[in-house]
């Protein structure tokens, strides 16, 4: 039973560890990532809602064929508006484009949304299979599915991961007695330690998904002016100035938060850099670019929304360094206090610098000389 119960803890941790990175890297990529949640029954019996499926990402030159499961993301079409999207290549080519379908759909995608062939650029990833047969872990996605319906209010993650830990520190504070006398591990410190990590990686997961990273792509001219593909602001003479909308802040929550914009772009002003969201409060900003310097530029803006866990202050000190150090320091703010109990607990303490200098004295005694 002990080994049955070690299995299963195993399987449960890999499980939360890939859903976290799962969720961190679709918030930072903007497309699936290691995992996905399935949304719908559109390729039932192959999945249904609430799975969750293993996917590969593809590169940009990797190809895809017939068969293949393949998430895509359309920009233009009937299909436009409904996100990432799993369904089956029927047919089609890289340049003619793909006709796709979901296996429990009557129609494919391009008669029944009026959607055009997928392009091949529309497609991030596909499914990976056992032979024919997808890898899908049954119903685990059902609890992200039902954060789904909570995502106006960003703090209901934080508000969870604060009961989590709330719940970690009454269980091993009634046992703690009974761990100190019969554990001579690192067994609670590792549960303190690994219990704050989690919440700060949820709200660290939180905050990357309400932010954005905008690319401005322009080109700095001494004669001429004109349209440059792929960018709103063009080319500019030196000595034009423009200006473009950004983004649209606000918070639906029910506490305050702390809008950051940055660049390292000298010749873009930002309309907004430090701005403190109360409840309900919503801001249209804009950049302006001031054509200065000759040359072709393609400048990152990041727009990210923090939990007021540090002063306003320090939050934009720590972004204009680095947005994923101002990102790293307060999500590490609520785990914090966790991770260093062990540390600051006198028994605990000692029982870390013994398991570590037997560590070092079993290398030191392992070396030759």
């Amino acid at each position: 039973m002990k080994v049955i119960s070690k299995l299963l803890n195993i399987i449960v941790v890999i499980l939360i560890l890939c859903s976290l990175i799962a969720a961190l890297g679709s918030a930072i990529s903007n497309k699936p990532v290691l995992l996905t949640v399935i949304l719908s029954n559109s390729m039932y019996p192959v999945w249904e809602r609430g799975d969750m499926v293993i996917i590969e990402n593809l590169k940009e030159k990797e190809t895809v064929q017939q068969g293949d499961i393949v998430f895509f993301k359309t920009t233009e079409g009937g299909l436009a508006d409904k996100g990432w999207i799993a369904h089956r290549i029927m047919s089609g080519n890289v340049e003619q484009g793909f006709i796709t379908k979901g296996d429990a759909n009557k129609f494919n995608d391009q008669e029944s949304d009026g959607t055009g062939p997928i392009k091949r650029e529309w497609i991030a990833a596909r499914a990976i299979t056992l032979g024919e047969t997808p890898i899908v872990i049954p119903k685990i996605g059902y609890l992200s599915l039902w954060m789904e319906e909570y995502q106006s209010n960003p703090y209901i993650l934080p508000v969870i991961a604060l009961v989590i830990a709330i719940l970690i520190a009454i269980g091993e504070l009634k046992s703690e007695k009974k761990h100190r006398k019969k554990s001579q591990g690192m067994e609670l410190q590792l549960i303190y330690i690994i219990g704050g990590l989690t919440i700060s990686i949820i709200m660290g997961g939180t905050m990357i998904a309400s932010g954005q990273k905008a690319t401005i792509t322009y080109e700095v001219s001494e004669h001429n002016q004109g349209v440059l593909m792929g960018s709103k602001v063009g080319i500019l003479q030196v000595g034009d100035t423009v200006t473009q909308p950004l983004s649209e802040l606000s918070n639906k929550g029910s506490f305050p938060s702390i809008g950051v914009i940055t660049t390292k772009d000298k010749q873009i002003e930002l309309s907004h850099t430090n701005i403190f969201l109360q409840k309900g409060h919503l801001i249209n900003t804009t950049y302006t670019v001031h054509a200065e310097k000759p040359g072709d530029y393609k400048s990152a803006v990041h727009v990210g929304i923090f939990y007021p866990l540090l002063p306003p202050s320090i939050v934009f000190f720590l972004a204009e360094k680095s947005y994923w150090l101002a990102l790293v320091m307060v999500s590490l703010v609520p785990g914090l206090p966790l991770m260093i109990y062990p540390f600051i607990d006198g028994m605990m303490r000692r029982r870390i610098m013994k398991v570590l200098r037997k560590k070092k004295n079993k290398v030191m005694n392992s070396l030759p000389f």
